[in-house]
């Protein structure tokens, strides 16, 4: 059983405006792109030890340097300009849409950098690096260069097995996919199936697939196929969310479940107690040995004090399951 997080945490809390202040001087051009790095490098390193000593033992960098899920990754390739601002699923959060208007090349390494000083700030603690799912990113493009949206997104993942590759050799041992637009897109499942397959290919390391926003229940079958070590699944989203009844009949063997359990859309922290009891209702169907614990989505909707609480809750229930 290990203590996990999805992907980004709070840049920012009510007693650190630091990052805030720096980007608005940045942008006046009042700080350099160097002191922008060093407020960067330094945000992170802190949101790192908060992760630590909230007792969480696979780690992100809390994606720090990401405006949002696309608009990061997409700056680092060639082929694409800045869009509008359009709604992340059904929560109040913006994203900046990536405009395709040439063939998609990787410029510059996408989160290996990144992964770099992380892995070096965690010390010991192991930190495993993510990227939007090639899926998810291509289908919330605007594509005006592609005939089609199937070369769109076997150009991604062809890029995305890149850095995969990179991540890989520099000694990366697990890679995690956030790829919440399949659970939506049931109609496209042979794609995303081959997009993942691509991505993974001739990769030296461990892959996770991580969904949220909704059940699995329209895509259940189609996901457990993916060949991926571990499946993040979100039980905390949508009025009858059924992954339950799904993990209790048909979880594959082979597989660890990312099970998403504590709500990362709302500040109200879970009862320890209430945790620790579908931990263990969870464990005693797919085994404690392939179980990652961890928010069904990442935790920057939260403010930043939240955030920690409701990591420092988890571990509570873990540490009470362990005995």
């Amino acid at each position: 059983m290990v203590i996990t997080v999805v992907d980004n945490y709070p840049k920012i809390s009510e007693q650190d405006q630091r990052l805030r202040r720096a980007i608005a001087a940045w942008e006046d051009g009042k700080l350099s792109d160097e002191e922008l790095e060093r407020v960067y490098d330094e945000v992170t390193q802190q949101v790192i030890a908060e992760q630590i000593d909230a007792g969480v033992e696979l780690l992100t960098d809390g994606q720090i340097r990401w405006d949002d899920a696309l608009s990061y990754l997409a700056r680092k390739l060639e082929g694409t300009q800045r869009g509008g601002l359009l709604r992340w699923f059904d929560n109040n959060f913006y994203f900046r849409q990536p405009v395709v208007v040439g063939k998609l090349l990787r410029k510059e390494p996408l989160v290996l950098n990144d992964w770099l000083k992380a892995r070096q700030w965690a010390n010991t603690v192991p930190v495993k690096p993510v990227l939007t799912g090639p899926y998810t990113f291509a289908k919330f493009c605007l594509n005006q260069h592609y005939a089609n949206f199937e070369d769109l997104l076997f150009d991604v993942a062809a890029i995305w097995n890149e850095e995969a590759k990179a991540l890989a050799d520099a000694g990366a041992k697990i890679i995690q996919l956030n790829e919440p637009a399949v659970l939506f897109h049931p109609e496209d499942s042979r794609l995303w199936i081959e997009a993942t397959k691509r991505v993974i290919e001739g990769v030296g390391a461990d892959f996770a697939l991580y969904t949220f926003f909704a059940d699995a229940s329209r895509v259940w079958d189609p996901l457990m196929q993916l060949p991926v070590k571990i499946i993040g699944l979100d039980f905390c989203s949508g009025e009858e969310n059924r992954n339950d009844e799904l993990v209790k009949s048909e979880f594959p063997q082979d597989k660890i479940l990312g099970f998403g359990i504590v709500d990362a859309r709302n500040i109200k922290p879970e009862p320890v107690d209430e945790l620790a009891r579908e931990i263990e209702w969870v464990a005693s169907i797919v085994g404690a040995d392939r179980l990652h614990v961890n928010p069904n989505c990442g935790l920057e909707f939260l403010p930043r004090a939240d955030a920690k609480r409701k990591l420092e809750t988890l571990a509570a229930a873990v540490r009470k399951v362990r005995g």
